[in-house]
């Protein structure tokens, strides 16, 4: 994942059966061009210069740490500085998203980006699918686990599940987003991809650790969810999830068709989403 630089320095501790096709996906869609653009934005402005091929290690890594841990060749945000990162989630800072009925009207996709917050613009972006911007967002601070007071408690992580966005999805929880985060409801990603039947986000979160067993402020667990809206194949990811946990605490390792049955559906997710979609059905029987 060296193209992908800083953002991917998690992949490290993943196993070969972690490189699948919505993480090689992601890596195609931004690669070295876009990051480069972030992170070394100024360097000719300072006459920096980069390191030859053959240097020594330590050129390399006095680089990596100026470009990606210091940042010292960001250029400020679209359409204004950038500004500090909060400390913790909380209310939504100045220059946050207003309620949809009181914000402005929307840029069209050909415009730049808003004038926002860093946490605020990656929110904006994960709506939109907008890797680049997102991208842009986290180089400048953003944090991952912002939440947007203003409606629900809602991080980015969510805006992407809602827009069915695998990659926006992929990319912020290699950021350090949270699984298992929830907005005020205490509904979590996994929650919303099951009510919205996003059967690809679903087993997205399932292999990324997502609790099976969370439970909403109305008391249901995505299971409950995904039987009630007649979603078999949530469902039978759901029930196979809780199955590999009852396994693996009690010291089994059971056989292949758990990770026969994600990989398949996140080839599916990834190269033919359109065969996950779903009518939903009233009753069901399962």
């Amino acid at each position: 994942p060296r193209s992908l630089g800083v953002h991917f320095s998690k992949v490290r501790s993943l196993t070969l059966d972690s490189w699948e096709p919505e993480l090689v996906k992601l890596m195609c869609e931004l690669g070295n061009s876009t990051l480069n653009r972030i992170y070394e934005a100024r360097v000719e402005e300072m006459g920096v210069k980069r390191p030859p091929p053959g240097c020594s290690r330590a050129q390399r890594e006095d680089w990596i740490r100026a470009k990606y841990v210091e940042k010292k060749f960001v250029t400020g945000l679209p359409g204004g500085p950038p500004r500090p990162r909060p400390s913790r989630p909380g209310p939504a800072p100045r220059g946050s998203p207003t309620p949809r009925s009181h914000q402005p009207p929307e840029p069209s996709e050909a415009e730049g980006p808003p004038s926002l917050h860093p946490g605020a613009l990656l929110y904006w972006a994960a709506q939109r699918r907008r890797l680049p911007t997102m991208a842009d967002a986290l180089a400048h601070g953003a944090d991952p686990g912002w939440v947007n007071s203003a409606e629900d408690n809602r991080t980015p992580l969510l805006q992407a599940v809602a827009a069915n966005s695998l990659l926006a999805c992929e990319f912020l929880l290699q950021n350090g987003a949270s699984v298992n985060q929830s907005d005020s409801r205490g509904r979590g990603p996994l929650h919303h991809a099951t009510m919205l039947g996003h059967t690809g986000l679903a087993c997205l979160f399932l292999k990324r650790g997502a609790d099976v067993n969370a439970v909403d402020a109305d008391g249901k667990d995505p299971l409950t969810i995904a039987i009630d809206l007649a979603n078999a194949d949530i469902v039978t990811l759901l029930r196979l999830a809780k199955m590999r946990e009852l396994e693996v605490a009690q010291g089994q390792t059971g056989d292949d068709t758990y990770l026969d049955i994600f990989r398949d559906i996140s080839l599916m997710a990834s190269d033919h989403p359109e065969k996950l979609t779903r009518p939903h059905h009233k009753f069901t029987t399962l």
